[in-house]
């Protein structure tokens, strides 16, 4: 696909996970044992708190911990800064102590100068910054100024520039995206190189249903446990689900891998309707 068609990693990323489950159910294996086998039946997922308020942050986030969640992740950048430290400092206070890592995900959101100022303000707390600001140029500049680990997410668009930042030492680790990436295969390749520099990421998508959430957590389940940021499912936010009454679903903070095999679901196709084209 790649020879024939530059870009469209959205569009190749369907053809390479519906070529995964295939392949699986005709040889009766798990799509984790096609991706080089899983080395735990069960992953970590994690929560996005989305933006809110601090006192609803700092609600939401103990209500996760309460539910056994390893990991959070918050959403910041909407608010002043002086908003945003304060969101933060509330979610630290709900968690500290308890073993919760946490993510602060600005989404492109910040500019340098508010990026240093809250790294600066914050030292205390002890977090990873994703993608604070729009491009890796910004990034490269901001690196050496954090008290805190950089992660990229919205950067790392490619087997290409994943290897660069990994490989110039830009980043401390990935929120890397199924789909992004264009599929399985490419990630595959993202997981090792990862592995090779110690460098922990997500194995999530934007967004999703079934398919998806089933495809990143076979990934995941391929992941050296120690680097892996857990996989996050868009189904603890959306109702419903388009392969029997229960999907995957996020239980203790942990998803179980499919059983059977491909990706252990099955779609139930007349939800989707007539098809819009075939080949």
């Amino acid at each position: 696909m790649d020879h024939l068609l530059h870009g469209h990693n959205y569009a190749k990323a369907a053809i390479d996970i519906a070529m995964f489950d295939a392949l699986g159910k005709s040889l009766g294996r798990r799509v984790a044992d096609l991706l080089g086998g899983a080395v735990v039946d069960r992953v970590p997922s994690y929560y996005a708190i989305g933006i809110e308020t601090p006192d609803n942050a700092g609600r939401i986030a103990a209500e996760k911990r309460a539910e056994g969640y390893p990991r959070l992740q918050l959403k910041v950048g909407a608010h002043p800064p002086e908003v945003d430290i304060e969101v933060i400092r509330k979610v630290w206070e709900a968690i500290k102590g308890s073993g919760m890592r946490l993510a602060i995900d600005a989404n492109r959101g910040w500019t340098t100068r508010d990026a240093m100022y809250i790294s600066r303000s914050c030292a205390d707390i002890p977090f990873v910054l994703e993608q604070p600001c729009s491009t890796n140029d910004e990034l490269r500049q901001l690196r050496p100024l954090l008290h805190h680990p950089l992660y990229i997410d919205e950067s790392s668009y490619d087997v290409n520039t994943v290897i660069s930042a990994a490989g110039s030492g830009l980043v401390d680790g990935f929120g890397l995206k199924l789909t992004r990436l264009g599929g399985l295969q490419p990630m595959v390749t993202v997981r090792d190189i990862c592995a090779a520099r110690n460098l922990p990421h997500s194995c999530d998508d934007a967004w999703g249903g079934d398919i998806l959430a089933a495809a990143c957590t076979h990934l995941g389940a391929t992941v050296r446990p120690d680097l892996l940021e857990g996989v996050w499912l868009a189904a603890t936010y959306v109702d419903g689900h388009y392969c029997g009454e229960r999907g995957l679903e996020v239980v203790g903070g942990y998803i179980d891998l499919p059983k059977g095999p491909g990706l252990g679901i099955t779609p139930d196709e007349a939800i989707f309707g007539t098809p819009v084209a075939e080949f």
